[in-house]
């Protein structure tokens, strides 16, 4: 029981903190590249890949602190840069007088963007990794857990599990869904164990859940 205990809120913490604790990306770069689009008039000359530009950037905007929003933000930068080279070159009375430095210039810039995207999708996918295998860990964890629970019947009342829950609740209604999406899934999911717990009158397990959910709802500081 006492290596459990200890095993228990480490993996739980790393796995919360995969989940909400990630920095915002700046999308500075990305909205910049953007204007510089739009008013090279990529909207009448470049239309196909300023709309891909503006989407990969939306998206990046309403989630800016998950796994995925780097990659879209670089997207939308090389996206937009290429709607910019296109959208001058369209402007061009001739193709071949375009400024050879200018269209050298911007290939090396979209070149850099795409090596840039692609160490960040392999970063993503070794975080993924890392996050399937501590996953896989906390629910090997979990379930021993309820198992002990359930066989030593514990201290804990049906009253407090209740309470607990009730309040993880409270903190799962304040999270921004736009920011903390991720936290709110996890939350939510632990909730949901916590009530079944509960039902199946396993009063300490449905209480741990509680305050899993409760943890992983806190306000970040």
């Amino acid at each position: 029981m006492l290596a459990l205990s200890l095993v228990l809120p480490s993996v739980a913490c790393a796995t919360a903190g995969g989940a909400g604790g990630a920095a915002p990306v700046d999308l500075t770069p990305a909205r910049q590249a953007l204007e510089t689009a739009r008013r090279a008039g990529a909207a009448e000359k470049a239309p196909g890949n300023l709309r891909q530009a503006e989407a990969h950037l939306k998206r990046a905007e309403e989630q800016p602190a998950a796994a995925a929003a780097r990659d879209d933000a670089l997207k939308a930068e090389w996206l937009a840069r290429m709607a910019t080279v296109e959208a001058q070159c369209a402007s061009s009375a001739a193709p071949s007088a375009a400024d050879p430095a200018a269209e050298r210039a911007a290939r090396a810039a979209a070149a850099e963007i795409a090596e840039r995207l692609r160490k960040s999708e392999e970063q993503r996918r070794r975080q993924e990794e890392r996050i399937t295998l501590l996953q896989r860990d906390l629910e090997v964890t979990e379930t021993e857990m309820i198992r002990t629970k359930a066989r030593l019947k514990g201290l804990e009342t049906k009253a407090e599990a209740s309470s607990a829950i009730a309040e993880a609740r409270i903190l799962i209604g304040r999270l921004d869904p736009r920011t903390r999406a991720a936290s709110r899934t996890s939350a939510q999911q632990a909730i949901a164990k916590a009530e079944q717990l509960l039902q199946e009158e396993n009063y300490g397990a449905a209480l741990f859940f509680a305050t899993k959910a409760q943890q992983i709802a806190k306000p970040v500081p």
